[in-house]
């Protein structure tokens, strides 16, 4: 199956744009193309939607228009958090607020700025919400080095220690926070356990999984408006370079699912989940 690329999106938004009777929505592109929002900032990264959007010719949607200041936002932020009971994901915020979450996402620099950001105001204008011991979960990025150890290296003077000795037991990866899952995946079953949790949200059916290559069957939309599903053939990966390491044919195979892409000249298009989480917040 063929990669998605930036002409693709920028086709499929003008002819989206015909099945709308005012300016096209993100989420109305979604629902029209079958492209998610993944797709749209793994390959627009700087300018997101409003850079299809202008790349396509489309007008902008009137929720775009509006000049608001960092608290406006973050006052919308907040409301729609309230609302919920929850940190709304990028997708719940663009459903149920007044305004476009790519203005949000562009002002505060992606999904860990904006709730850096919304923590501050928080502790400003709303210190008692609850919100804020949610926040404090969700800041995955912002989890301080554990403090250095100090060990006596001579009476007069003492020597920090890079870190604790290993000793017999589970690792685990640096923490995320993710939904359910405390810490980033170590190997390939934390990758397949984490794509699981948001394969449907990124736009897959997950047919089988199985213990041979490729490891998983899946579908994923390719006209959301006639209900088109075309396969796509997983191979599943801790770094996306072991693909290659392991000896795989990439005649066999359509997309590597990843935690860390480590391969730049991969024939292969990629899907790497520690970014793809960045996209989907919490």
């Amino acid at each position: 199956m063929a990669e998605l690329t930036r002409d693709d999106l920028i086709e499929a938004a003008k002819i989206a744009t015909d099945g709308v009777p005012g300016p096209l929505s993100r989420p109305d592109f979604e629902r029209i193309t079958g492209i998610s929002q993944y797709h749209i900032y793994r390959l627009f990264p700087d300018g997101g939607w409003s850079e299809l959007k202008r790349l396509a010719g489309i007008n902008k949607h009137p929720k775009d228009n509006q000049p608001l200041s960092d608290d406006d936002l973050l006052e919308e932020f907040h409301s729609v958090a309230t609302k919920l009971g929850r940190i709304p994901t990028w997708a719940l915020f663009g459903h149920n607020a007044g305004i476009s979450a790519d203005v949000v996402r562009r002002r505060f620099g992606g999904l860990q700025g904006t709730l850096k950001s919304y923590r501050v105001w928080l502790e400003e204008n709303h210190p008692d919400t609850p919100l804020l011991a949610e926040l404090q979960a969700q800041s995955r990025h912002e989890v301080p080095p554990p403090p250095q150890v100090v060990t006596v290296e001579n009476s007069d003077r003492l020597t920090p220690s890079a870190s604790w000795a290993k000793v017999d037991g589970p690792e685990y990866g640096p923490p995320i926070d993710f939904r359910g899952l405390r810490h980033a995946p170590i190997n390939e079953q934390g990758v397949v356990f984490l794509f699981g949790m948001v394969s449907y949200e990124i736009g897959f059916i997950v047919e089988a999984v199985h213990a041979w290559f490729p490891d998983c069957e899946a579908k994923r939309c390719i006209d959301r408006r006639n209900e088109r599903w075309q396969r796509v053939r997983i191979e599943f990966e801790f770094r996306s370079r072991s693909f290659k390491e392991h000896g795989h044919d990439p005649s066999g195979c359509d997309l590597i699912v990843c935690w860390e892409h480590n391969w730049p000249e991969c024939p292969l298009e990629v899907v790497e989940l520690r970014k793809v989480i960045d996209e989907l917040g919490s």
